[in-house]
């Protein structure tokens, strides 16, 4: 199935139109956020990775049974895309004020002296080396997330179209229930994709940032924190560690965030959003739906929980 940009577009635009109402949200961020995506959004449809052959991929019973199409630390990724986007991104730091711009200033010398091996920095990022950037980030104490945003930022148009590439080899799964929902969107009777028995991604193995619901049924799908792919999982489980004893997952929403609600785990103590626009005439872009439900993170925190993975913007 070929990507709609151009709907993606619109969508998007719309979007930023909504973040710039939410006053909780400082200008400059949705500005910075906004800028991003919106080149993210192009670099996508220039992006020319080497596409995995289809011989690495996971066989389609091990894949059903949990194992990855293509593991995290074997994505490919269009280098030369990424320099450019790093360098772009930085400039665009480099142009705010306060810790951020003083962080990515650090950053950038630190490349150009040689300090910081920026292909190091890719292969930190694909690999989920998480001590790296917290070298890093003990470094820039004020902005401590600031090469975990550059990074990631580069990385993720590419890795975004590797993984729309092999999501066309996920092997079907034999349902266990009749599901013929109404879709919101399309208002045409849909067969939903089963739910995959495990919670992490089966393109990539990475873990979720936030749920969605869809269908008129509210059938839960899941975005992944690495190459954004989409997926069906369960309705009760926790993303993390799999607990499924409702009395051990809790939800709790908050007021004046129509559409949001927080799951948290009891075994765990971990909680992760979910979105559910679907009686609401708003667009859903996960990456962008996790900034707009900043309270609930608070909200969250405030009760013990912790959240499960980074933002999809690397803090």
């Amino acid at each position: 199935m070929t990507f709609d940009y151009s709907k993606a577009q619109r969508q998007l635009d719309k979007k930023i139109i909504n973040l710039n109402k939410k006053e909780f949200l400082p200008g400059e961020l949705v500005d910075l956020i906004s800028n991003v995506a919106k080149i993210q959004l192009e670099a996508e449809q220039q992006a020319a990775p080497v596409m995995p052959d289809t011989a690495s991929l996971a066989p389609a019973a091990e894949n059903i049974q949990g194992r990855p199409l293509l593991a995290r630390a074997d994505f490919p990724y269009d280098h030369d895309q990424a320099v450019q986007l790093f360098a772009k991104f930085s400039d665009i730091l480099l142009n705010l004020s306060g810790p951020i711009a003083d962080a990515a200033k650090f950053i950038s010398d630190r490349i150009e002296n040689g300090e910081l091996d920026l292909e190091k920095g890719f292969s930190a990022y694909v690999q989920g080396d998480d001590n790296f950037f917290a070298k890093w980030g003990e470094l820039t104490p004020e902005a401590p997330r600031t090469l975990n945003f550059l990074i990631q930022s580069s990385v993720t148009p590419s890795i975004k179209v590797v993984a729309r590439n092999i999501a066309e080899h996920l092997p079907e799964i034999e349902k266990t229930e009749e599901e013929t929902p109404t879709s919101v969107d399309l208002e045409i009777e849909v067969s939903p994709p089963p739910a995959r028995n495990h919670g992490h991604c089966p393109v990539c193995g990475s873990i979720p940032f936030i749920h969605v619901l869809r269908h008129k049924q509210g059938f839960r799908y899941a975005d992944c924190s690495f190459c954004h792919t989409e997926y069906r999982v369960r309705r009760l489980a926790c993303a993390y560690c799999d607990e499924s004893d409702s009395k051990k997952i809790k939800f709790f929403t908050a007021e004046g965030e129509p559409g949001y609600r927080v799951e948290v785990c009891d075994s765990c103590n971990n909680y992760i959003k979910t979105i559910d626009f679907r009686e609401l005439d708003k667009v859903s872009i996960p990456t962008l739906d996790d900034l707009e439900s900043l309270p609930l993170d608070f909200l969250a925190v405030e009760e013990g929980y912790k959240r499960g993975t980074l933002s999809a913007w690397g803090f």
